[in-house]
């Protein structure tokens, strides 16, 4: 292969491992989103401070 062709191979293949990346990590870390604890004016979070604020 010249690296012509190799280039127009690897720039669609690279896209599709960023997406698949992006959507990926959200599940890895076991994210939620708009869970309970979400930070809303009804269920604000507290922060505890254990170090001498």
């Amino acid at each position: 292969m010249d690296k012509e062709t190799l280039i127009r191979l690897a720039t669609p293949a690279s896209i599709f491992v960023l997406a698949l990346s992006i959507f990926s990590v959200p599940l890895i870390s076991k994210a939620e989103f708009g869970s309970y604890y979400d930070g809303t004016p009804r269920y604000p979070i507290h922060i505890k401070c254990v170090g001498g604020c």
